[in-house]
């Protein structure tokens, strides 16, 4: 069964995995926002892994289209810092 549409604009976020560091955060952020031009501070939130070896950085935007939803996850994928993304 095909997923269902999603219906724009609508609020979406980004949840991406990364080794922890200082500056993975603003990174992370900074990714989405080379697609969705306001992504604010204000809507990330950041969780070390229970080891912390890694960051958890959500990242909360408005998308005006799919084609910008998977614009996102392109760069993510791309990314070498990134490793693992929803």
């Amino acid at each position: 069964m095909p997923a269902p549409a999603l219906d724009y604009p609508l609020d979406y976020t980004f949840k991406i995995m990364g080794h922890a560091a200082d500056d993975f955060a603003e990174y992370a952020r900074r990714l989405v926002a080379r697609i969705v031009a306001d992504a604010p501070p204000e809507g990330v939130r950041v969780r070390a892994s229970a080891g912390g070896k890694y960051h958890s950085v959500s990242v909360a935007v408005r998308l005006d289209s799919e084609e910008q939803r998977r614009a996102v996850y392109q760069i993510l994928w791309e990314d070498e810092r990134v490793v693992y993304y929803l």
